[in-house]
């Protein structure tokens, strides 16, 4: 249909209507569960991440299980992902002999990274495992070392976006939230209000106006529209936001994402929808290569765990990233 202007607004469907219900539903659920844990922090917040790490893993391993492997290859990539996920706590807590829990109860987290023998351990023993058995292929080695480090990376840096205003990075001085859960909380929130619209955007303008196929082959229902719309919502909400509460005090990150640095907080709020539709097509593509619709269907009207985190996960290691290059190179500030 056409409105007054001449702009063409896509019919929808309710095929699409029940499905939209369905997911306003969930996320609702999601958010009663999540916004919670997110802004009390600490414990609460690792507990809920702990259990996302441990199903998104089992989900990106369960892909294979059409193969019937040997199942000690599942298992033990399964615990190596979760190890490297808790790394960096790990080599703080024993290796350095440095505490990850402030006067506050805080958990301390302040850098990403992941076990350069871990990795190689993982790498040989997964090689190992292909030549034991033909249903274990070099194709199937890759793929699950990949989305180990991928998802490892992208967990450590969702505890590094909800802690590392609290404990500091580099030279830069930690913000004094003291007790304060929820003010300790606004970098985290800024990446989810700039992840989230993207995806709401993306979804609302592809529904309405979206004609334009992006790549059908890997994702035939992201359009151009889609893309525009998304970005567009992200970057107005996130960067609104991250100015408004830098302007009154309460700085997403002290010395880096700022009032006194806006124009990180402007780089970083066009970078979040970016990475976000490339981590979209990233797992949409693992999946149109094995031939899955979703990664499971734990969450009504998303899929599985992954399927709702996986623009999340790249948007989250980009963001930490950007993060980190400003904090340990202070010449381009």
């Amino acid at each position: 249909m056409k409105n007054h202007n001449g702009i063409q607004v896509n019919e929808i469907s309710e095929k699409t209507k029940a499905s939209f219900r369905t997911r306003v539903i969930t996320g609702l659920v999601l958010a009663a569960i999540c916004v919670p844990a997110m802004v009390f922090g600490n414990w609460f917040f690792a507990a809920l991440i702990f259990v996302v790490a441990c199903i998104a893993s089992y989900e990106f391993i369960h892909v294979l299980h059409h193969q019937k492997h040997r199942l000690w290859i599942d298992i033990f990539t399964f615990v190596m992902t979760i190890s490297f996920m808790y790394w960096t706590m790990i080599k703080t807590q024993l290796s350095t002999g440095g505490s990850i829990i402030d006067e506050y109860n805080h958990l301390m987290v302040n850098d990403i990274g992941i076990s350069t023998l871990g990795i190689s351990f993982t790498i040989i023993i997964l090689f190992f495992a292909s030549m034991l058995t033909e249903k274990f292929n070099v194709p199937d080695v890759c793929y699950y070392l990949t989305m180990s480090i991928l998802l490892s990376l992208g967990i450590q840096s969702f505890y590094f976006l909800r802690f590392v205003p609290i404990s500091g990075i580099a030279d830069i001085a930690p913000y004094k939230y003291g007790g304060d859960y929820l003010l300790s909380c606004m970098l985290f929130l800024y990446f989810i209000i700039g992840t989230c619209m993207s995806d709401i955007g993306a979804y609302g303008f592809g529904i309405l106006f979206g004609r334009n196929k992006i790549n059908p082959r890997i994702s035939p229902n992201k359009t151009w529209e889609g893309f525009v719309g998304g970005i567009i919502v992200s970057f107005v909400c996130s960067f609104t936001f991250g100015i408004l509460i830098s302007y009154f005090n309460i700085p997403l990150l002290k010395g880096i994402l700022d009032f006194e640095h806006w124009y990180w907080i402007l780089l970083a709020s066009l970078i979040m929808p970016i990475a976000s539709v490339i981590g979209d097509f990233i797992f949409s593509a693992i999946k149109r290569y094995y031939s899955i619709k979703d990664f499971s269907n734990v969450l009504p009207g998303h899929g599985g765990i992954l399927d709702r985190i996986d623009s999340m996960l790249i948007s989250a290691i980009v963001l930490t990233i950007f993060i980190l290059t400003i904090a340990h190179f202070p010449f381009i500030k």
